[in-house]
């Protein structure tokens, strides 16, 4: 039987159904079966080369296996507990930081419309209305620093002034508060807030935290306030949150200054209750609009019955540049430092009255001139001046860059006697930008009993 040659090749073995096997395939198998044989054989002998084995798990693995859940409950501990001390929004307050640039002007509020039990007959609140309409709109504020990182060092009051989250406050309330100021609304939520800006002198900040639909306060008129006219102060004193006392108003008008500071602040004297705690707290006229910031700073503590609340027409040109520019520009300072010589004190002391000079700024045009420590300032553009208070008087419509005339007197003594000559002169300077103090002052106190005494030299303030 005669075979062609196509007859005499093997096919390859396929499975029925299957697509056939590929000449190249099954060299590769063949391939294999000779490697796998080799391998088997030389593990007999030490000489020949060992197939490789599996890699042993780096140590590594094991760390990050490790490490990365104990990071991922370590950062959620930690935002818990900053949630829980701090508030809502602290590490995008952390993250972002104050950002000013806002224009603002005091917003008017819809006051919240109650029952008929709540109005007097003349549609004024009762004491209770005001409580009701306004309460919602006060905040209890509480600083936190490096120091007290899980108890605040301090806590005061705050006004709510914007649906979105802005509040008025205390400079005094705030400082100081590194690390964190936490609010808490009248609902119990808390939030952290960013610091917009503080002023010191003035002792007004206003703060922000991040929500929306809060409501607002109502804000009046306070040079409309009249004495003997009743009024409610809301705040937390010694941590009482919403506490509300009642009193009338004792005085308007009143130039009282700040402490701490050198700047009187025009406010409203009352006789309703005001303790720490109640810094940065609302003083509310019976219509329900907010017509001055209680603060304890300005409080008479050696006598009863005396508040005072800086009035909202001297806070809001400070409120609306904290808002815009988070600080106050623009104010003047002169650029020294003096005790306060009275009239009285001049004839008890056998000295000229007037502005003893303790410091002279160097920084300052003043220095400029030929004014000297000890000399006496009796007069400033031709007005007579004995504290702090004639000085901002002054310049208080005044601006950086305006030149003011002041009446300087010198005593030389005369030899070596205990004789004075009298030199006056006077010099002309600029006034500077305000970025601290425009000025400092001290004056002698005296005791009961105590004779009075030439003045010391003041320290650096």
């Amino acid at each position: 039987m005669d075979l062609d040659k196509d007859t005499l090749e093997t096919p390859a073995m396929s499975t029925p159904g299957a697509p056939p096997v590929s000449e190249a395939q099954n060299a590769a198998d063949a391939v294999n079966e000779i490697r796998e044989l080799a391998e088997a054989e030389s593990e007999q002998w030490d000489y020949m080369p060992k197939p490789p084995r599996k890699l042993r798990k780096s140590r590594d693995h094991l760390f990050l296996k490790i490490f990365i859940p104990m990071l991922i409950v370590f950062v959620i501990l930690f935002g818990t507990v900053g949630r829980l001390v701090f508030g809502k929004g602290w590490l995008k307050n952390m993250l972002d930081g104050a950002k000013p640039g806002a224009h603002f002007t005091l917003p008017i509020a819809e006051v919240p419309v109650l029952e008929d039990r709540f109005y007097q007959p003349d549609g004024r609140f009762t004491v209770e209305g005001v409580a009701q309409a306004v309460a919602p709109s006060i905040v209890t504020i509480e600083s936190f620093s490096e120091d007290s990182a899980l108890a605040a060092y301090g806590q005061g009051s705050g006004i709510i002034m914007s649906e979105d989250g802005y509040i008025i406050t205390n400079a005094h309330v705030i400082e100081g508060a590194t690390l964190a100021v936490k609010v808490r609304l009248q609902d119990g939520t808390e939030y952290s807030a960013t610091v917009i800006g503080s002023d010191v002198k003035g002792d007004i900040a206003v703060i922000k935290i991040e929500a929306d639909g809060l409501q607002a306060a109502q804000f009046g008129n306070s040079d409309a306030v009249n004495v003997g006219e009743q009024v409610i102060a809301i705040g937390s004193p010694a941590g009482l949150e919403g506490s509300v006392t009642t009193g009338i108003v004792s005085g308007v008008d009143r130039m009282i200054r700040v402490e701490t500071t050198n700047i009187s602040m025009s406010c409203i004297q009352i006789d309703a209750a005001i303790n720490p705690g109640n810094s940065g707290g609302a003083l509310i006229n019976m219509w329900g609009q907010v017509v001055g910031i209680t603060s304890s700073k300005l409080d008479a503590v050696q006598y009863d019955n005396i508040g005072f609340a800086i009035e909202m027409s001297a806070a809001q040109p400070i409120i609306e540049q904290l808002i815009e520019n988070g600080r106050v520009l623009g104010r003047p300072k002169v650029g020294i430092s003096f005790y306060e010589i009275s009239d009285v004190l001049a004839e008890i002391y056998g000295t000229p009255a007037g502005l003893e000079i303790a410091e002279i700024s160097p920084d300052c045009d003043i220095a400029n001139t030929d004014l000297e420590v000890g000399d006496y300032i009796t007069e400033m553009n031709g007005i007579k001046v004995r504290s702090a208070d004639d000085v901002y008087g002054i310049i208080l419509e005044m601006k950086p860059g305006d030149e003011i005339t002041a009446h300087v007197l010198r005593l030389v003594q005369i030899g070596k006697t205990e004789d004075y000559d009298t030199v006056e002169f006077d010099i002309t300077f600029k006034l500077m930008e305000d970025d601290s103090g425009f000025v400092s002052e001290d004056e002698p106190e005296l005791q009961d009993g105590e004779e009075p005494a030439e003045p010391e030299q003041e320290e650096e303030q």
